[in-house]
């Protein structure tokens, strides 16, 4: 028998309370809204996990496994059980700590978008309970490939009136690449040991928070053009600051679910976003970077016409796009370059000077597309110089 939702979450509450961990108030049902919404319709869901089942999706989430702080983490720490993810902290000796807790990260690796999830943090102090985006799979927090970090959701127990909301770039292995942008939001009643929904919406330039829907900050994006990198979804609580509070343990923090919403799409040469990039005729690696971090660029014969490359993104969902061709300017460049537009109404074309100004988008204007990969953007080279191929991109208007 499938429960509705609310009855779901209070024999969650019960079969929790069965077990001797001593959530906040566990036999409660969440208070309404269960879901916020991405800022706009223009997005469109494209990964969830409702924790719904009665194990961890090992085909979506990694566990957290680093030792860090007051706390090592356990596989063995992570349950699933009526519509949550429980994250349970436990005072035991293991990998020379005295306290035990865990997480999960996705296997799947995002960029821009709208990302939320719905939680509640445990009582008592000891414990860091956050949601946050960064590259990794778990073993440490300071991968090699680690560049930007976004706390969505980040709280020290020992004071549960506010959550945390900061930018950090990093230069890999935890060297940091540039200053932090911290902040935080903590209105007068505000208890993260309550349900409430925390959100960010990612984009090229900017990172706005949310928490229960409403807007609460916004910072620029700005990093060097070469730290735009893929994140991994991080849902973690581990022994940080303050010793536990050993009279409140066992105890968990819950996540009772997690999406992300994708609005933009970007199609790259190589990396992550190179699934719709196509050539045809002579291209080779060009010592010029790219815009994402460890990016290359391409480029064709300087003195052959035709060769061609293509981007062809996955559109989520039919709309108005603006495109924009990243121009990779050099004294060499084609000066004539052809970008063709390829959308619902036909196809329209356009010449791009990749031999003066600066590199940087350019518009090639905005068109309707159909959802799918019909939709494309092609660069043909005039011959008159070196055709540049490094990422197209389709932002939703």
């Amino acid at each position: 028998m499938r429960f509705p939702h609310h009855h779901r979450r209070l024999l969650a509450g019960a079969v929790l309370l069965g077990t001797g961990l001593s959530l906040l108030t566990a036999v409660a049902a969440p208070p309404a809204p269960a879901v916020a919404s991405p800022p706009s319709s223009a997005y469109t869901l494209v990964f969830s996990d409702e924790f719904d089942g009665t194990a961890l999706d090992t085909t979506k989430w990694h566990y957290r496994t680093d030792v860090k702080a007051n706390s090592a983490q356990r596989p063995e720490n992570v349950s699933v059980s009526g519509g949550y993810l429980n994250v349970h902290h436990r005072k035991e000796s293991y990998a020379g700590k005295s306290y035990t807790a865990g997480g999960v990260v996705s296997k799947q690796r995002f960029r821009y978008g709208y990302y939320e999830s719905r939680l509640r943090v445990t009582d008592g102090a000891g414990w860091h309970g956050s949601f946050w985006l960064q590259a990794g799979d778990g073993t440490t927090t300071y991968p090699a490939e680690q560049r930007t970090e976004i706390d969505i959701f980040e709280n020290d127990s020992v004071n549960p009136t506010y959550t945390a909301q900061n930018v950090h770039l990093w230069a890999g292995s935890g060297a940091k690449a540039a200053s932090s942008k911290t902040g935080s939001y903590g209105p007068s009643g505000f208890d993260v040991r309550q349900w409430h929904t925390y959100g960010v919406d990612w984009s090229e330039t900017s990172v706005k928070f949310y928490v229960d829907g409403q807007l609460t900050r916004t910072t620029s994006y700005l990093p060097s053009e070469d730290t735009h990198d893929y994140v991994a979804m991080w849902l973690t609580s581990i022994g940080y600051g303050a010793l536990p509070d050993d009279s409140k343990l066992p105890s968990a923090t819950q996540f009772d679910w997690v999406h992300y919403w994708l609005k933009d799409a970007y199609v790259d040469n190589d990396g992550p976003a190179s699934y719709g990039y196509t050539e045809s005729g002579p291209w080779l690696d060009s010592s010029l970077s790219g815009w994402t971090v460890g990016s290359t660029t391409r480029y064709a014969g300087c003195s052959v016409a035709g060769a061609a490359a293509t981007w062809r993104p996955t559109l989520r969902a039919a709309g108005t796009y603006e495109v924009f061709y990243r121009n990779v300017v050099s004294s060499n460049g084609d000066p004539a370059a052809r970008l063709t537009v390829t959308h619902s109404a036909g196809s329209t074309p356009t010449t791009v000077n990749g031999r003066s100004g600066g590199t940087g988008w350019v518009s090639l204007g905005q068109y309707g597309f159909a959802a799918g990969t019909a939709g494309h953007v092609t660069l043909t080279g005039s011959g008159g110089g070196c055709a540049r191929a490094d990422a197209v991109k389709f932002v939703r208007r």
